[in-house]
């Protein structure tokens, strides 16, 4: 699956991406924050887009480990963070299902996270430990291997949703989101309602949310990767009603218009900080 954070290398002192596919398909991140932000100076910095993942976030701030979740946000936002820090990120494929308990004792669902911060100052012991593993490793090579080493250890069933669900994500995703979701409800003999309840308890947000997400993340892509590629064309190919729901559709998503965001794509690739799949700026991942 392809879905792009462009904006999450903005501002930061430096920024490194990896995606490994073994043991789990994660996206690994790591970038420092400045001393002082100015949201002012670049109101893009940690923007956080749909993307239909959570991500945790490991900080190292003041001597301290902390931990943050990320639910995807259902619109543009930005994020908290702290000053003079180090972050370590892991973004988690869709439809997969970390085992939050683990992270700080208590009790926390997918519905939870969507559509939010959640920062654990507190953490279990299971996680401080890993959190203090991570941040004593020398690099940002040997932090990835600390953290799958760490996941091994749980079985494939523990972490990712159940083989009807994640068959769905991924008919969702092979119609770049133009799908009916009735249809995928017919699909596995549930009315769209029933499918649609079990969905967003697992996942925490609806199908149509998800189709949604997918179909502005396709968009997004087509216009990082293939700049001649016509917007009307790729409007008339997803469903879009008409442009200005494109248009509007695309703002809420971004907070910039389809215009300003091609502005932004060519100033990036000029100054060698590509937004594609190659790693260096973190964008994307497939």
């Amino acid at each position: 699956m392809r879905f792009c954070q462009p904006f999450f290398c903005e501002g930061v002192k430096r920024y490194a991406q990896k995606e490994v596919l073994r043991p789990f398909h994660l996206t690994f991140s790591e970038f420092e924050i400045q001393s002082i932000i100015d949201r002012k100076a670049d109101p893009l910095f940690m923007k956080c887009i749909p993307d239909g993942s959570v991500t945790i976030l490991f900080i190292k701030s003041t001597g301290t480990c902390k931990v943050e979740l990320i639910g995807t946000p259902l619109s543009a936002k930005a994020l908290i963070v702290y000053p003079d820090a180090l972050y370590f990120g892991v973004r988690l494929e869709p439809g997969m299902i970390f085992p939050y308990s683990r992270i700080s004792g208590a009790r926390i669902s997918s519905r939870d996270i969507t559509d939010t911060e959640i920062f654990l100052p507190v953490l279990s012991a299971d996680m401080q430990e890993l959190s203090e593993k991570l941040f004593a490793a020398p690099s940002f090579e040997e932090r990835i291997k600390v953290f799958n080493t760490y996941i091994s250890l749980f079985d494939r069933e523990q972490l990712v949703a159940t083989e009807t669900l994640y068959d769905m994500l991924s008919r969702i995703y092979s119609a770049n989101g133009n799908i009916e979701i009735s249809s995928l409800a017919n699909t596995v003999c549930y009315s769209e309602r029933q499918f649609s309840r079990i969905f967003s308890e697992s996942l925490g947000y609806s199908p149509k949310t998800f189709a949604r997400i997918v179909r502005f993340q396709h968009v997004l892509f087509q216009m990082l990767m293939k700049r001649n590629t016509s917007i009307s064309n790729m409007i008339a190919n997803l469903n879009y009603s008409d442009q200005a729901h494109f248009q509007r559709e695309f703002k809420e998503f971004t907070t910039l218009t389809p215009r300003q965001f091609v502005q932004f794509a060519k100033k990036n690739t000029a100054r060698e900080r590509c937004h594609s799949c190659t790693g260096r700026c973190g964008a994307c991942h497939e």
